[in-house]
């Protein structure tokens, strides 16, 4: 099983509401459909990588969930229109728990738009033994906006009650000029293709948000990163080669 779909294969979706009707692309087939974009949005690149770190929002944190740290990768864009979320999590997670990221406005509603946009193909039970890597475009033009009105405005610092809080303690832990020439919306997908082949498996302790979060952004900064908590980053093996070249997909399934 190496994606949702025969022809496009590759566990990485992008969803977007920037392009007139939401939409979800996923695996290969990406790498095309990003290209035929308009111009403007087609040929932007990334400009600024930041490394972003929290605890999930609940009603009593137990020693486990006070030392659990998300952690994902912003990016921002040249055309300056809203910035894009890449994390690593549970593959079929998002679609296991019914469309409801932390990341897109209506969270809470029954039927949250992405899940609308979602493939058929990609609404399975969650497989917490393999990873998938989530794209989302988001209502936030650059770092200042989406730290003051998301992070801070979701989080224990802001002033919306606990049951609307998603985040506890977030930060943005890192950020860097992105170095890595003409990064364009269909060539950073490329990339997390190539990257979720290498690297589909999810561990705990080794392989991760964290750990898939630390390679993304030393890949595209240049910068040397490690896993947002300590006590991953004796055994943390950097994987940023991952991201590199196009896999030979004859080989047998995973």
């Amino acid at each position: 099983d190496v994606g949702w779909g025969p022809s496009s294969p590759g566990f990485v979706w992008w969803f977007s509401e920037m392009h007139g009707t939401p939409r979800f692309l996923f695996g290969e087939s990406m790498v095309t459909e990003l290209d035929e974009d308009d111009d403007e949005l087609s040929r932007a690149t990334v400009t600024t990588v930041h490394a972003v770190a929290h605890r999930y929002a609940t009603s009593s944190e137990s020693l486990r969930d006070q030392n659990t740290w998300h952690t994902g990768v912003l990016l921002e864009w040249s055309h300056g229109k809203f910035c894009t979320l890449v994390e690593v999590a549970w593959l079929n997670g998002c679609s296991g728990y019914g469309g409801k990221s932390n990341w897109c406005m209506d969270k809470l509603e029954p039927n949250p738009i992405l899940y609308q946009a979602m493939a058929d193909s990609t609404k399975r039970p969650y497989d917490d033994q393999k990873s998938e890597i989530r794209m989302i475009d988001m209502h936030v033009k650059n770092k200042t906006d989406f730290w003051e009105n998301w992070l801070l405005k979701y989080s224990n610092k802001g002033s919306l009650p606990q049951d609307f809080q998603r985040f506890f303690d977030p930060t943005i832990f890192a950020s860097g000029a992105n170095r890595v020439r003409g990064c364009t919306p269909s060539q950073l997908s490329g990339y997390c293709l190539n990257y979720i082949w290498r690297a589909w498996a999810y561990d705990i302790m080794s392989a991760n948000c964290q750990t898939f979060a630390a390679d993304l952004f030393t890949f595209l900064t240049g910068v040397k990163s490690a896993p947002f908590s300590s006590f991953l980053r004796p055994g943390y093996q950097q994987k940023t080669m991952a991201f590199m070249y196009q896999p030979e997909r004859e080989r047998s399934a995973k």
